[in-house]
């Protein structure tokens, strides 16, 4: 009994470890390249270095990390191959669900959205970087909710990891404009509202097609922070 609540609490901190750090390099708190230390990671998350040190490994085979022999430990530099294809995955999945939603969506669901959009706004006018991101993540899952699609998000979610990166620049990048995707998400709700699917799927897919409209510019604002993928 007690060791299986050593090995609990072990696996706890170990997943606590894995999720902060994670988050640190989703939000480029660590900067894509930048060389880092089980040390330094330690002091950051407030967490023992066996914990860790698992952690790292399992970031590692996420391509999060890159170990470079005689040379150190590095957060890995955004993949903009893999981002582009997550979108295309994602753009194609989700189009889908959107449509589907339109069919079922209920009041209590539209209430949801309402507080959702008006979350959103209030980050908007704070200018709060994370609390946009979280709320964008709220809009989009609730579709995959009401479809009964949720497990269909957290499977996106393992191939997301650089098309997030992506998305998390974006919003620090002054010239591109929150309000836009703001614009965009209420026009997507209103065309579910009125069970136009048609209409639902179009801006859906126009919404999560924005990216490949706007990478150029994050590729000039932070060319260091990309992989140069052979062609």
């Amino acid at each position: 009994m007690e060791a299986t609540t050593m090995q609990n609490s072990a696996s706890n901190l170990q997943t606590q470890a894995y999720q902060q750090i994670k988050n640190n390099i989703l939000r480029a708190n660590y900067e894509p390249g930048q060389k880092i230390s089980e040390k330094d990671i330690e002091a950051d998350v407030g967490i023992g270095r066996t914990p860790v040190r698992e952690a790292l490994i399992h970031l590692r085979h996420d391509g999060l990390i890159d170990v470079i022999p005689q040379s150190g430990t590095f957060i890995s530099l955004i993949d903009l191959h893999a981002a582009v294809a997550a979108r295309f995955v994602r753009e194609n999945i989700e189009s889908k669900v959107v449509m589907e939603a339109s069919n079922r969506i209920s009041d209590e669901d539209a209430l949801d959205f309402t507080e959702i959009m008006q979350q959103q706004k209030q980050q908007i006018k704070q200018q709060n970087v994370a609390g946009f991101f979280d709320t964008d993540e709220a809009f989009h899952r609730k579709f995959y909710e009401i479809t009964d699609k949720r497990i269909v998000w957290d499977w996106l979610q393992s191939v997301n990891i650089h098309l997030n990166r992506f998305r998390w620049l974006r919003l620090k990048v002054a010239q591109l404009d929150w309000n836009m995707l703001e614009d965009q998400h209420t026009a997507i709700l209103n065309a579910v509202k009125n069970h136009d699917i048609d209409e639902a799927g179009f801006l859906a897919s126009r919404h999560l097609h924005l990216m490949l409209e706007e990478q150029q510019t994050l590729l000039d604002t932070f060319p260091e922070y990309f992989k140069q993928n052979e062609k």
